[in-house]
């Protein structure tokens, strides 16, 4: 009704003036958030996919992209190692575009993930190209596993379309499981692939693309994406990725020729497993 409507704007209002702590107490309320401050005063949810949701549609309401992502998680971490590029951002965001939330304070997530870098001798592991390396961490948040295998018995859930990584990426044609489709208690995902890019890769990354010149980062490794996987190593990128970095970065690509034996096998694993969105 109208009356309805009004009171919508009227509260939407009043948040968009609150300070941020207060806002975040009231977000908290609101989505039936149970788990109170974790260590280093930061805070954790374990949710339903419904209270996932419900956060989202609240986040769009006071015109915020989500309280996990952090807009200075860059500058909280000065002096690390590593730093959550601006790319991964949108996995940290409650109303983002990607499909792998994590739902993690993203300025902690960095945090933690610099602390078991710091712990594990600073050893990384060889990636698909000289300037991208990998960490495999335990996983520390709610996340669910990023694929599934698909069997006789899901593959009629499988879903197909168009799809783009940012808006400034042509669309291209991918399959996933929808998570709404699948049982509803998927298990937590055993590690974390964190995904990692040296900072001259970024740097001509984001000059092709025309990104904002003024960002300013000189940490020496970026995370351009996190993996929730239940295996303690690289698995084949999907066949699409490999034709996109192909294409070089002016399309969203990094510039990377095609390899036949990795995409024959990236073929052969992706054939057997689908992605979850």
């Amino acid at each position: 009704t109208a009356l309805t409507i009004a009171m919508s704007v009227a509260v939407a209002t009043m948040l968009c003036a609150l300070s941020t702590p207060a806002r975040t107490l009231l977000f908290t309320a609101q989505c039936g958030r149970s788990n109170l401050p974790v260590s280093r005063g930061h805070w954790r949810a374990r949710l339903t996919d419904g209270g996932i949701r419900r956060r989202r549609m609240f986040a769009k309401l006071i015109g915020g992209s989500g309280y996990r992502a952090s807009a200075n998680a860059e500058s909280a971490t000065t002096g690390n190692d590593i730093v959550l590029d601006p790319f991964a951002e949108r996995q940290f965001m409650l109303n983002g575009s990607s499909s792998s939330l994590i739902d993690h304070d993203a300025a902690d997530f960095v945090k933690r993930i610099n602390i078991l870098y710091e712990e594990g001798g600073k050893k990384l592991v060889d990636g698909y190209a000289p300037f991208c390396k990998h960490l495999f961490v335990p996983n520390f948040t709610p996340a669910n596993p990023g694929a599934v295998k698909i069997t006789t018995e899901n593959e009629h859930l499988l879903r197909s379309g168009y799809q783009a990584r940012t808006d400034k990426e042509l669309a291209v044609l991918t399959r996933w499981f929808p998570k709404s489709a699948l049982p509803q208690h998927l298990p937590q995902a055993k590690y974390l692939d964190i995904i990692l890019y040296s900072r001259e890769q970024i740097k001509k990354e984001r000059e092709a693309k025309g990104d904002d010149p003024s960002y300013q980062e000189e940490a020496p490794w970026g995370i351009v994406s996190v993996k929730p996987t239940d295996f303690p190593y690289e698995t084949p990128m999907q066949p699409i990725t490999m034709m996109r970095n192909a294409l070089g970065k002016e399309e969203g690509g990094s510039g990377v020729q095609m390899d036949r034996d990795k995409y024959k096998d990236a073929v052969a694993f992706w054939s057997e497993y689908a992605p979850i969105q």
